[in-house]
């Protein structure tokens, strides 16, 4: 009895040892992602008249936007809408003091970046003119898809597509629109002019299209959109 009694000792020892030698699971980090942040000023689709003015051709403009979650830091992005040059600005707060030109269209957005993650989230685009001494008549915004949005893929039995597209003029005084459209990108056909936000087009299954938008106003003014491009399925 004292023998069988030593081997069940024997046994919980071992036993024991055994199971305390088992590390316990380290939790595993919950790594939050950044979160869009929402623009504030300048406004979309507006006249900035805010700033500090530097000369009759710039003047110094305050972005501001809500703090995001989870969010260490900031990329603002801005584009000049008659040039096409991007500037790209960082900070770590949700302002940011940048230089402008006057009489000038620009678009901007900002990126909620974090250091914990590699993901990041863009917030809406904004459009802006940037006001200038003398100017009564603004060029309109660069029209923006609606549908088709932009790479859509779409699934359709349909032999066509209705294009639609939005737009907006400091002074309210739009004339009309020209669609360029086409399957390749560098030779857009243009398609005729509409004064309406929509257009129907003919479409082949399994190809990809590209269009564009430019709209005038009535003092013969224009801007020309992005190129949008869909695939029919």
């Amino acid at each position: 009895m004292k023998l069988k009694a030593f081997y069940y000792i024997i046994v919980i020892i071992l036993a024991t040892s055994c199971s305390s030698s088992i590390p316990e699971p380290t939790p595993e980090k919950v790594i939050n992602v950044p979160v869009a942040a929402t623009l504030i000023f300048p406004e979309d689709n507006t006249e900035c008249n805010e700033g500090t003015i530097l000369s009759e051709t710039e003047s110094n403009v305050i972005f501001r936007w809500n703090s995001s979650e989870f969010t260490d830091s900031y990329e603002l992005i801005l584009k000049n809408l008659e040039t096409d040059i991007v500037i790209t600005q960082e900070s770590i707060n949700d302002t940011k003091e940048i230089t402008l030109s006057r009489g000038t269209s620009y678009e901007w957005y900002i990126i909620s970046k974090s250091t914990e993650s590699e993901t990041t989230a863009t917030s809406e685009v904004f459009q802006f003119f940037n006001a200038a001494p003398g100017v009564v008549n603004h060029i309109p915004f660069s029209a923006e898809a609606i549908a088709p949005v932009d790479n859509e893929i779409l699934n359709t039995n349909n032999t066509y597509v209705i294009l639609e597209w939005q737009a907006a003029d400091i002074d309210d005084d739009i004339k009309e629109y020209e669609i360029f459209f086409g399957t390749r990108i560098g030779e857009m056909n243009n398609i005729g002019s509409t004064v309406n936000t929509k257009i129907e087009v003919d479409i082949i299954f399994g190809s990809t299209y590209y269009w564009k938008v430019r709209t005038f106003d009535e003092n013969f003014n224009s801007s020309e959109s992005d190129v949008f491009q869909f695939t029919i399925k």
